[in-house]
């Protein structure tokens, strides 16, 4: 129990530290060793993307490619990582969740401004 609680600590700091102002996370949310973060259109009002653009796929697809593997339930990308998991290897899979983030948004803001 006090390993789960230890990690899911790091967890989540090292989640919000990577996430917190990334433009297109509305949320960073979670308890003990599970973590969520939502996806948005806009931070300020946490619209949500339409679903038609699977945004959340798109997410999930770029973190395979970075070798982290999350679960995407439509505008929430879902976390819950191995009790056995290492501190470095948290940040390995924070690291990769941020580069998927941040190509998604790359990608997303050429489709907005060539339409």
């Amino acid at each position: 129990m006090s390993q789960a609680r230890r990690l899911g600590d790091y967890l989540h700091a090292a989640l919000a530290d990577a996430l917190n102002d990334h433009t297109l996370v509305g949320e960073v949310r979670g308890r003990g060793f599970i973590a969520g973060i939502q996806i948005v259109e806009d931070r300020a009002t946490r619209r949500a993307f339409a679903p038609e653009l699977r945004i959340g796929t798109d997410v999930e697809r770029r973190c395979r490619e970075h070798g982290v593997m999350i679960r995407n339930m439509g505008d929430v990308l879902a976390i819950c990582p191995p009790y056995v998991i290492a501190p470095k290897e948290i940040d390995y899979m924070v690291d990769g969740i941020r580069a998927a983030l941040d190509e998604t948004a790359a990608a997303h803001a050429r489709t907005d401004q060539s339409a």
